[in-house]
């Protein structure tokens, strides 16, 4: 009778596969399992078989993100939540540049303006300081006339002035002299004589009062 069929051993990791997976199925959210658990599970072991002195272990690594409901982790979260707000803050520069650019080019026409009417009043100054000018070389030619050019031009004005009084004084008298010669001609001697006497005396009297007429 042949001996009956060995019963392979099943060791404790390839026991723990089967739970582990039969876990992995009936839990309602499925949860990552690290491979290299059953790794370290084995050196263990061997160690502890061989009686070698345990391996220096390694750092752990890092642990998945958990896994939301939306499907998205959480440091994704944090970047959208960091995103909007980058985002609000180049909205709010973005309007903090318009403003400083309509600033800018208020003060651009300030500026202009400011500009024309330095420009403007430049131009006034200038025209302003030619008349100055003009009137100063006009002063400085009337102050250059000496005190003895003057009075000799006054003098010049007074004799052209007793010049034309004579001029009209003579004509008067010529006038009348030959007015009376005619009147007296028609006369008879007596008569002549009374004229020529009161002639006489009009001249007289003429040349009493020249002086004042010459003032």
């Amino acid at each position: 009778m042949p001996p009956p069929p060995s019963v392979p051993s099943i060791s404790p990791s390839h026991s723990q596969a089967p739970d582990a997976s039969a876990q992995r199925r009936q839990s309602p959210s499925p949860q990552r399992v690290l491979d290299w658990d059953g790794l370290r599970h084995m050196r263990g072991q061997a160690c502890k078989t061989t009686g070698l002195p345990p391996r220096r272990q390694m750092a752990p690594r890092d642990e998945p993100n958990t896994i939301h409901e939306v499907g998205e982790s959480s440091h994704q979260a944090e970047l959208m939540a960091q995103l909007q707000q980058v985002t609000q803050d180049l909205q709010g520069t973005h309007q903090s540049l318009q403003q400083c650019q309509a600033i800018v080019e208020d003060t651009s026409m300030t500026a202009l303006e400011i500009l024309t009417s330095h420009l403007t009043l430049l131009d006034q100054v200038k025209a302003l300081d030619t008349d100055t000018r003009a009137w100063r070389v006009a002063v400085e030619d009337r102050m250059r006339m000496t005190w003895g050019q003057i009075v000799l031009a006054a003098f010049w004005r007074q004799v052209a002035l007793m010049r034309e009084r004579w001029v009209r004084m003579r004509e008067v008298v010529r006038d009348g002299a030959v007015r009376v010669i005619e009147g007296v001609s028609m006369l008879s001697l007596e008569a002549r004589m009374v004229a020529l006497a009161i002639v006489l005396a009009t001249i007289v009297i003429v040349m009493a009062c020249l002086p004042y007429f010459l003032r």
